[in-house]
């Protein structure tokens, strides 16, 4: 996708929206494209970094139609700023907890399977005086080491992936109030 076809997808995507508001809307992701272009980047980056234009016309309208909510406080304008914050949520619920529920069972399974590396040479050790002979002391004595560094590892690694999915989320979660609220998100 290049810059004309983004910003024609996200203009025919706000065609609800009134002329001089879709305009100043669109101007913003002009503006973008022009001081990013200023700056030495390509459309590809300048694209991927505002993301998907639907999801940027969903965003807008829903805070087009919170704003106007807030000015002309008419049933109308009120029964579509709750009608967006709805397909918002809607939104969230469908497209993004799944697979946050999914990342985050694979993430508990994962610590799961560092503990079990990491107390498996207990285990091990303690077969040892049930089965006990040279070669087995030896098998069982590397295997158990090599479990328990494997299993300090992969802990290590999953606290760190925990603080990045941790702050995934919550820049999520801040993204979506400013949506709501109806600042300025993209």
């Amino acid at each position: 996708m290049v810059k004309n076809e983004f910003l024609d997808k996200l203009e025919y995507l706000l065609s609800r929206v009134p002329e001089q508001d879709r305009k100043e809307m669109l101007y913003d992701y002009q503006e973008h494209f022009e001081i990013g272009f200023a700056n030495g980047r390509s459309q590809a980056e300048l694209i991927a970094e505002l993301g998907d234009p639907h999801v940027i016309a969903r965003d807008l309208l829903a805070d087009y139609r919170i704003g106007r909510a807030e000015k002309d406080k008419t049933p109308t304008n009120m029964g579509r700023a709750i009608v967006a914050t709805i397909s918002l949520s809607f939104f969230n619920l469908v497209f993004i907890l799944g697979p946050v529920a999914g990342l985050f069972g694979a993430y508990v399974a994962l610590c799961a399977v560092s503990f079990g590396l990491t107390i498996l040479p207990l285990a091990i050790l303690g077969s040892y005086f049930f089965d006990y002979s040279y070669e087995s002391f030896l098998v069982n004595f590397f295997v158990s080491l090599t479990s328990f560094s494997l299993g300090v590892l992969m802990s290590i690694g999953m606290i760190y992936v925990g603080k990045f999915f941790y702050n995934v989320v919550l820049r999520y979660i801040k993204f979506n109030v400013k949506v709501i609220k109806g600042d300025k998100a993209a």
